[in-house]
């Protein structure tokens, strides 16, 4: 059974995104969110890497993992990443990036 591991971040889009997004401006940092469907339950920095490539992003700083907890997506706080989690688990991985950070 796949887990769905969050993977926070801090990167530069620098373009050569394998995946079509809605993706943020060329050379600009932004604190992300990697959701990203595994065999195990435990941080796969090399793997979290290369899919954050994949969205076209580099330069990592401050690359954290942890399991997603299912049931906190009933919760009101993040309820809002319930799409995230089932793209995660369709299609193998989804991003967040945030605008301004």
């Amino acid at each position: 059974m796949k887990t769905v591991v969050l993977y926070g971040f801090e990167g530069e889009f620098v373009g050569g995104n394998e995946y079509d997004y809605n993706h943020p401006e060329l050379h600009h940092a932004h604190k992300c969110i990697l959701f990203l469907a595994q065999d195990s339950e435990h941080p796969d920095f090399e793997f979290a890497t290369t899919e954050c490539s994949k969205f076209g992003f580099a330069n990592l700083k401050n690359l954290t993992g942890k399991p997603l907890k299912v049931d906190v997506l009933n919760t009101d706080s993040f309820r809002s990443f319930a799409g995230f989690y089932e793209e995660a688990l369709n299609e193998g991985s989804a991003i967040v990036y945030y605008p301004n950070t």
